[in-house]
């Protein structure tokens, strides 16, 4: 799905700076990799939302 601008044409250059922006960082990535991991190592399984939250930017990620 292109972005497309007000006035309602595409606009690929803020759509990708737009995804960009909204995309999980790899550090982040990794750890709900690693805790979904975890778990199923004890034998559980996490079904809800993990919620991470950086204390020095302020930015959660569910």
């Amino acid at each position: 799905m292109a972005y497309k601008n007000h006035e309602g044409y595409r606009d690929p250059t803020a759509g990708k700076a737009i995804h960009e922006a909204d995309k999980e960082p790899d550090d982040i990535r990794w750890l709900r990799k690693t805790f979904h991991e975890i778990a199923g190592l004890l034998g559980y399984e996490i079904v809800g939302r993990v919620v991470i939250r950086d204390r020095k930017a302020k930015r959660t990620w569910r």
